[in-house]
């Protein structure tokens, strides 16, 4: 994409965006933007005040492997290593998915499920954790919460660990790896204040439809949801009423279509009371709460 010839920043981000357009990138001017920030350590406002900075070889080097690799269709979070979400900056690599706006929902939900409890310890589990984005942030936002974070993925716990390390909440969250509530200790059954968890809900035919950033880059185990899409959330609505206590909450994301399908399994489990479905910011139903009868 780039000659060896001098650029300053605005030429550069000219030439990178206008590259990513023609291979189809979504945002291509904002990825250029976040991925030189990166190399420069600059915000993208403090990129707008230094307009005309020259690069040094070495910058246009590593940024021309950062154009080149996002052209290919890997995610900016990927190639910066990092996401934000809520009030962390998680790190991230291909053994995670990338945090998503609409699971932000999910921790809000949770969070202020776990508020409304008022107790002085209360105590969540996060089913797949990945990156340990709800684990983290449920950990950090409310004060008494302690969380078991699982996950089937032994790179997932590693990077989970990680980013609790980096935020100071290794304390706070017990980290196990296992299939679904494979590891929890039979101490804990109908001892759990709230479950709450993202599991894979893409059915199997569609995975092949993603789009390529999802599709080629990110964890298959943690989006292929079986031939529905609800393969595991069968389970975890199967299993959650043995280790929540009585009152206790199940939260779930869920995908689009799944609210009713969701909600019947809930319905017909029996353990279950007070379900409520949640839209996202696009106005599709996304989370699914429910609360163990008792």
């Amino acid at each position: 994409m780039l000659n060896d010839q001098k650029y300053n920043i605005s030429k550069i981000l000219k030439l990178a965006a206008s590259f990513l357009e023609k291979h189809g990138v979504q945002d291509p001017r904002l990825d250029s933007e976040l991925l030189l920030g990166k190399i420069l350590n600059l915000s993208r406002v403090e990129i707008y005040t230094d307009f005309f900075h020259p690069l040094t070889p070495f910058e246009i080097d590593k940024y021309r492997k950062f154009i080149d690799a996002r052209a290919k269709g890997k995610p900016v979070a990927y190639i910066l290593g990092e996401k934000p979400f809520r009030n962390l900056n998680l790190k991230v690599n291909q053994d995670v998915l990338i945090p998503r706006p609409e699971t932000e929902l999910v921790v809000e939900k949770a969070i202020g499920l776990a508020g409304s409890l008022g107790k002085k310890l209360i105590k969540l589990v996060d089913l797949g954790t990945g990156s340990g984005a709800i684990a983290l942030s449920i950990a950090q936002e409310v004060p008494g919460a302690f969380v078991f974070a699982l996950d089937v993925s032994e790179k997932a716990i590693r990077v989970a660990k990680g980013n609790a390390e980096i935020h100071g909440l290794q304390d706070k969250i017990e980290f196990v790896c296992g299939d679904l509530f494979e590891g929890l200790s039979d101490n804990l059954k109908n001892d759990i204040d709230v479950i709450v968890s993202n599991p894979p809900y893409i059915p199997s035919e569609k995975i092949s439809k993603l789009q390529r950033e999802i599709r080629d880059f990110e964890p298959l185990l943690a989006l292929d949801g079986g031939d529905d899409g609800l393969d595991e959330g069968r389970r975890i609505v199967a299993k959650s009423p043995y280790f929540l206590r009585e009152g206790g909450y199940l939260v779930l994301e869920i995908g689009e279509g799944q609210a009713g399908p969701i909600t019947r399994l809930l319905n017909d489990s029996g353990s279950f009371d007070e379900i409520e479905v949640s839209k996202d910011y696009a106005n599709i139903e996304r989370v699914v709460v429910a609360k163990k009868k008792g």
